[in-house]
């Protein structure tokens, strides 16, 4: 955890041959020293924050320096090679420039110094940006055995012979770019064990060569990109243990491509692919599988019982298929954690269905089937369960209080059914993140990892190089949960600080529990759609952390709490179609709430609404608390009646007493009105 700038000092180690301060905090401006230190064999500034630009032409008389490693946590670092005409005096073996904005200026370039190494073992220059075709300059070095390029822009072909050119590459990272076109067959002849292609543009289908070839292959992803075709037999690849196809075009039955692979896989993501079929009885026979992912197929059929020998699984996906029937029982399955069966057409209780073996099950999703009976009551052994989705089913009767002793609890759904009592008062128990154990990522599960740096010296300053991995590779677990009126998915660690509870769109009926808002650390809460009557409680004020609340479609009556204005987060706020009255209050965070929010409330009154309070009946709450106000203004009406009569009462008899008294006044008055009514009805006849 070193800081701050590295110290000038340095410079006067003539002699040095090893400088590493990689992984660290230092910060500033790269050190110019580093010019005069013409002894290097190995540099390593990797992994800290320094900024500002870094010209490697300064390096240009280092004839000892082998191993060069740059990157920046800082997004104002930026290497240069391009500014002058140079030519290295080294030759390395290893170089990573990772995340350095290299050649910014010049249009993010690939260095053509490179073109002058011929000894280069380890190249990573990831996250640069760069533009234009694979490196041509890589012809040059078919010694070279870690590759990675990913994270760039670069396009066009991989060239054809690439397996040629490089035939000891053992790993090779070209993801997150726009390369296209078809695989080349020749990248059999490659050496591989680790492979990423993600994220690219690729189509057709894959080359054979590709799984019949790598007998040593142990990673292989290639998701996101256009490929088709079937899948090939990677059954020879005994030592392949993690198999990303997801996100392409591939085709053909799942008992064809569990055929075409070696039983001891621990990792394979086949989702949202065109494989259907049934799941075959096989499935069974991969026993030491840790990671399935199948969702967004057309697998069809039972779920098969033998399933559950896949006792060393952590997550399973079967999720948006076309599955139909019973859930099997997991009861073998003690390390499952995260079970996706939504949005299929299973069927039937789930009280088959038990995992009440499984203490390590830390999410649950079965939404969009046609499950129905009872919620079951054994769901209070899930002891570990994080995320609870049974939204989009059929299950009525009342809401098991099993439920309120899930201890870890963060979001809930059961949304979309037909329960049909009232809201247990025993909620206030569940956690929704009411406990702080640090961060956990409870949804992000390592699958593949290796050292930081794959080249070091050993004592005798011999350089050593180690094939493994750059990074750890991880898998980011995902939920969706509808809040804000949207479908989001969560994920990583927004999924960790997520919370929420939503029981919309049921036959809920009572008072919502006051105890509701004692749950002070959720983010989401919908009851909406449901036939909740009574107030608005007053302690929902304690929902400081609330970002969306919906009550709309209910029989809730009263006034909408002022205290409300306390919830400073709040973004989204639904009341619609209540019985709620009076005025809605209108500073802070419901100032920004406009007359959606409110329609459907005839009670409800105010400038938002465009309705003034005068002509509303009042609440029978604003009654209790207002009759001073309204005797008061029944007594005022009272006497402007009696005013108004005595008033016109006494100028009448004033005119009266004038025009007897003065005959002249008199005879005037008389002669006005006859000539009136001549100009009115000139036919009416006039006497005197």
């Amino acid at each position: 955890m070193f800081s701050g700038k590295l110290p000038e000092c340095l410079s006067n180690l003539t002699n040095l041959r090893l400088l590493d301060v990689g992984s660290n905090s230092f910060s500033g401006p790269f050190p110019s020293f580093i010019t005069n230190l013409t002894s290097l064999g190995y540099l390593s500034l990797y992994g800290n924050y320094m900024q500002g630009s870094f010209s490697l032409s300064t390096l240009a008389n280092h004839s000892n320096l082998e191993a060069l490693h740059i990157s920046s946590q800082s997004i104002g670092a930026h290497i240069e090679t391009e500014n002058t005409k140079w030519f290295p005096k080294f030759q390395l073996k290893s170089l990573v420039l990772r995340n350095c904005n290299l050649n910014m200026d010049k249009g993010s370039v690939i260095p053509t110094f490179l073109s002058y190494q011929y000894n280069l073992i380890v190249m990573d220059l990831s996250g640069n940006k760069m533009v234009g075709s694979f490196p041509s300059c890589l012809i040059h070095n078919n010694g070279i055995y870690h590759l990675n390029i990913s994270n760039n822009n670069l396009s066009g072909l991989l060239p054809k012979d690439i397996g040629i050119f490089l035939p000891n590459v053992t790993t090779l990272d070209i993801s997150w770019n726009s390369f296209e076109g078809n695989i080349p067959s020749s990248i059999g002849k490659m050496n591989i064990w680790y492979m990423d292609f993600s994220h690219n543009n690729f189509s057709g289908e894959l080359p054979k060569q590709l799984a019949t070839d790598w007998n040593n292959l142990v990673y292989l992803k290639l998701s996101n990109n256009f490929l088709s075709g079937n899948i090939p037999k990677f059954s020879n690849s005994l030592n392949l243990d993690d198999l990303f196809l997801n996100n392409n075009n591939f085709s053909g039955t799942l008992e064809d491509v569990l055929g075409n692979i070696n039983t001891r896989l621990t990792m394979l993501d086949m989702s949202n692919n065109s494989i259907s079929g049934a799941i075959p009885s096989s499935i069974g026979m991969f026993s030491n599988m840790e990671v399935l992912l199948m969702a967004e197929n057309l697998l069809e059929g039972e779920i098969p019982i033998e399933i559950s020998n896949m006792s060393s699984l952590e997550v399973l996906d079967l999720s948006q298929n076309k599955l139909i029937g019973s859930i099997p029982k997991f009861t073998n399955m003690k390390s499952l954690s995260f079970l996706y069966l939504e949005k299929n057409d299973l069927s039937g209780s789930i009280i088959p269905f038990d995992l009440s073996g499984s203490s390590q099950l830390k999410l649950l999703d079965l939404r969009d089937n046609k499950f129905s009976g009872k919620i079951p009551n054994w769901m209070d052994n899930l002891s570990e369960l994080r995320v609870l989705l049974l939204g989009g089913n059929n299950f009525e009767g009342d809401i098991p209080t099993q439920l309120c002793l899930l201890k870890n609890i963060t979001i809930m759904d059961l949304s979309r059914n037909m329960l049909n009592a009232s809201i247990p008062f025993c909620f206030q128990n569940l956690p929704f993140g009411r406990y702080d154990d640090g961060y956990l990522p409870i949804f992000e599960t390592p699958v593949f990892g290796g050292s930081d740096i794959p080249y070091s010296f050993d004592s005798s300053l011999k350089s050593s190089f180690y094939p493994f991995l750059s990074d750890d590779v991880v898998l980011h677990l995902e939920a969706e949960f509808r809040t804000k009126h949207m479908d989001y998915y969560y994920k990583g660690k927004v999924l960790e600080n997520m919370t929420g509870l939503d029981l919309s769109c049921n036959n809920l009926t009572g008072i919502i529990p006051s105890q509701i808002g004692n749950l002070e650390k959720l983010i989401a809460l919908n009851l909406s759609h449901n036939y909740l009557s009574g107030p608005i409680p007053i302690t929902f004020s304690n929902l400081t952390q609330i970002e969306s609340l919906d009550l709309s479609y209910n029989k809730l009556s009263g006034e909408i709490p002022s205290q409300l204005t306390q919830l400073n987060f709040l973004s989204n706020f639904n009341v619609s179609y209540n019985n709620l009255s009076g005025s809605p209050p209108s500073t802070r965070q419901f100032a920004t709430f406009d007359e959606e929010s409110y329609k459907g409330n005839p009670g409800l009154c105010g400038p938002l609404l465009n309705q003034k309070c005068e002509g509303i009946m009042p609440s029978p709450s604003s009654q209790s608390n207002g009759n001073g106000e309204e005797k008061e203004t029944k007594v005022d009406m009272i006497s402007f009646y009696w005013s108004f009569i005595g008033s016109y009462i006494t100028i009448l008899l004033a005119f009266i007493t004038v025009l007897s008294i003065n005959a002249r006044w008199r005879m005037a008055w008389f002669y006005y009105i006859s000539k009136l009514m001549r100009t009115c009805f000139p036919t009416f006849p006039l006497y005197w």
